[in-house]
């Protein structure tokens, strides 16, 4: 595995970098963007099952249901992780110090999250101290494409790829990264349920209680994108530690969005406003034409909100990976052109599940660390999400 070549060849991380933007810019070059039309249908083995969490039941028990049809998947992923980090450190100090030093810090976290992650550690016997590292992953290493777009009939469609695991631990044999590939199999849909009635639904990775990926049937849906920025996530990990405690993690507060916004205006009001411990993009869309925008976040609070009907050029639709829209991509990690370009030779005329789960179905917008795709339709309460894996030829990232 490459976790196991770069402990053995002492690469330094900045080589590690180097090595890997090569790779990238190796496959940029060989591999053209290509605007798929075949992707869809996916195949039936590949749709996401649905279990239900009752929001009504006690925090320690409530996610009893995603442990049982996905705890042993959690498992195997955080085992996975622990030989990740021994093969990158070459002992089990990290994993001991997380075992030890994170457990109070579960302590700290608000409720009801708190006794959500506590009760996850009790099911599935996992260090609680690494049931909480897992929690905070998504605050630090989530790359993704979201897009909101209207039909000509004035239809809303938000999806998303969510793309994780990047830089922990490529595998040389299999050209894959490792942790990405444990974490397809640990992908469920979730009805989170208030008196017996569906409040909202998501696609989440099993063991993890904040929300990425969501729909509110009728209301709004919500994807979170990273955004990279040198006052990063770990930082706001670092301040909560320490004892700085005004801010909210970024997955706690879309579930708290979910849970309790009832409009679309109020979900941008919480998005645009609260404070967060990492740095993100918030993609919302509504339930009426014309709604939809990327909420560009600082820790502190937004920085630009970028609505659809402010839009300059492509008002039906927006699209947004993990770079600020008004600044150009990253140019080894340039999902953004082809995306767009793919976006446009669909166009507005065809727009729907089909067209768009093609366009995300398209190298590089597809790509190795691609987990999973999701389709919401907020109007008709529509949500299907279908495990993604990207085969050679294919980009990294």
């Amino acid at each position: 595995s490459f976790a196991a070549m770069t402990c053995q060849s002492r690469l330094t991380p900045l080589l590690l970098l180097l090595l890997l933007a090569c790779l990238a810019a190796n496959s940029q070059a060989q591999i053209p963007t290509q605007c798929r039309s075949d992707a869809y249908p996916p195949p039936a083995d590949s749709e996401i099952d649905w279990v239900d969490v009752d929001l009504d039941e006690a925090p320690l028990t409530r996610w009893r249901n995603v442990v049982a049809h996905r705890g042993p998947q959690l498992r195997a992923l955080i085992a996975q992780f622990r030989i990740f980090v021994r093969n990158m450190t070459g002992s089990e100090l990290l994993i001991n110090l997380v075992d030890k030093d994170l457990t109070p810090l579960a302590h700290t976290l608000p409720q009801p999250f708190r006794d959500e992650i506590v009760g996850i550690a009790n099911m599935t016997g996992i260090p609680l101290g690494e049931v909480t590292l897992y929690n905070i992953f998504y605050e630090i290493f989530t790359v993704c494409t979201s897009i909101v777009a209207e039909d000509q009939k004035g239809v809303l469609y938000h999806a998303r790829n969510l793309d994780f695991g990047l830089f922990l631990g490529w595998d040389l044999a299999n050209s894959t990264w490792l942790i990405t590939e444990y974490l397809r199999p640990a992908i469920v849909n979730i009805r989170f349920k208030k008196s017996g009635q569906t409040v909202f639904m998501s696609t989440n990775f099993a063991g993890y209680v904040g929300i990425l990926t969501a729909l509110k049937p009728g209301r709004f849906s919500l994807t979170m994108n990273e955004r990279f920025n040198a006052d990063g996530g770990y930082i706001g990990v670092i301040e909560w530690i320490l004892g700085k405690r005004d801010a909210v993690w970024m997955g706690f507060l879309t579930r708290s969005v979910m849970e309790t916004a009832d409009s679309y205006a109020q979900a941008k009001q919480m998005l645009t406003g609260t404070k967060m411990l990492a740095p993100a993009y918030f993609i919302l869309g509504g339930n009426s034409t014309m709604q939809g925008c990327i909420i560009t976040r600082s820790r502190d609070a937004a920085i630009d909100v970028w609505e659809r009907s402010a839009a300059a050029n492509h008002t039906w639709y927006l699209l947004q990976t993990n770079y600020d829209h008004w600044k150009p991509p990253f140019v080894l990690d340039d999902r953004r052109t082809p995306g767009n370009k793919c976006m446009m030779a669909k166009g507005q005329a065809s727009m729907g599940f089909k067209e768009i789960f093609n366009v995300l179905s398209s190298i590089p917008v597809l790509n190795k660390l691609t987990t999973y795709t999701a389709l919401m339709r907020v109007d008709t309460g529509e949500y299907h999400s279908y495990r993604q894996t990207c085969k050679d030829p294919c980009a990294p990232w």
